[in-house]
């Protein structure tokens, strides 16, 4: 690392605040000792680097002045390394296209579906809360909540797209795919047939001209309910 670049690690992550006023550095995540300050200034992009920046991203999720941070690097124009969850190449990418977002979560990765959920997950009550954001990047491959989640917790594929399984609208525990969604739909009843009263009024929601049988049928439900209180024709004694 150069002598500039270290003094610019070192500023952002040394416990030291002599010589400058207390800001948003003291309240950073990267200023624990626990992590090495290269890890936010991987060199290229091989898979070591990529993961480095991907480590330090995740790191940067947690941290509570993740937004400050990178809207210090934006107008700072910070051309080195992961700043409040941003890489080079974020930064280009909105300098580039003039959008300076207040609010921006980059999307998450990970190196599995496990470390996903186990990370982006809470337990509220009898629901299992998602807590990040709308997608995640698995190693490649982008992928929404429930489809992590049903990954992480279930041995089957699910059966076209997973639905939202209760009331809770971040709840990632109580899904359905489009199997389980068929299987609880109510079945569709059987037409009333010809030759019954409940055939005349299918005929009527139908708009339909009731044929000879139903109207026959209809009048007699109507006498026996005028007769005996009942539609139901009584057998005999």
């Amino acid at each position: 690392m150069s002598t500039t670049l270290f003094k610019v690690v070192k500023s952002c992550t040394a416990p030291d605040t002599v010589g400058r006023d207390a800001d948003w550095r003291d309240s950073s995540l990267c200023r624990d000792p626990q992590y090495d300050p290269e890890m936010w200034f991987p060199k290229g992009t091989d898979a070591v680097s990529m993961a480095n920046e991907a480590e330090a991203k995740a790191v940067c999720r947690r941290c509570p002045v993740m937004e400050t941070c990178g809207e210090w690097a934006l107008e700072t124009r910070q051309d080195s390394g992961v700043w409040g969850g941003l890489s080079e190449r974020d930064r280009t990418s909105i300098r580039r296209y003039g959008r300076v977002p207040k609010k921006r979560v980059p999307v998450q990765a990970f190196a599995s579906i496990g470390d996903a959920y186990q990370s982006l997950t809470e337990k509220v009550g009898s629901h299992v809360v998602w807590c990040g954001g709308r997608e995640v990047v698995i190693g490649s491959v982008r992928m929404s909540p429930n489809q992590v989640a049903w990954r992480a917790t279930r041995s089957v594929a699910p059966v076209g797209r997973i639905h939202k399984g209760c009331e809770h609208s971040r709840c990632v525990r109580h899904l359905v795919d489009q199997a389980m969604r068929d299987a609880k739909a109510p079945q569709k009843r059987e037409p009333a047939a010809c030759g019954t009263r409940s055939g005349y009024q299918r005929h009527k929601r139908n708009g339909e001209t009731a044929c000879d049988l139903c109207c026959q049928a209809n009048a007699d439900a109507d006498r026996r309910l005028r007769n005996t209180g009942t539609t139901t024709e009584r057998s005999a004694a």
